[in-house]
């Protein structure tokens, strides 16, 4: 009889995509709620500048491209939170302890 598969331990493959899962979801929040929170105090008409009318973009695309400059930037902050963790904590999930120098 085999095991059940939520009892076996996670490959590197399916760990990976977890953690890509984890990165993007979490980025994705943050976005929103930054996002939220800076448009309701700056205008998006202050950020066109002086650009010819033909030239300028909507609103909405200047929502859309806030939105996807904070989704990019907290996904790369939550990326190396994820490193910078994976490198204290080991591959395994168990915490390392550093060696005193001799």
């Amino acid at each position: 009889m085999q095991p059940h598969p939520e009892t076996q331990p996670p490959t590197a493959r399916r760990r990976r995509a977890l953690a890509v899962g984890a990165v993007l979801w979490a980025s994705f929040l943050a976005a929103s709620a930054g996002t939220m929170f800076f448009f309701a105090f700056v205008a998006p008409e202050s950020l066109l500048g002086d650009f010819p009318e033909s030239d300028r973009i909507d609103r909405l695309g200047v929502y859309t491209l806030g939105f996807f400059g904070l989704w990019c930037l907290s996904a790369l902050a939550s990326a190396l939170a994820l490193y910078v963790h994976r490198q204290i904590s080991g591959s395994d999930g168990r915490a390392r302890t550093p060696r005193a120098p001799s």
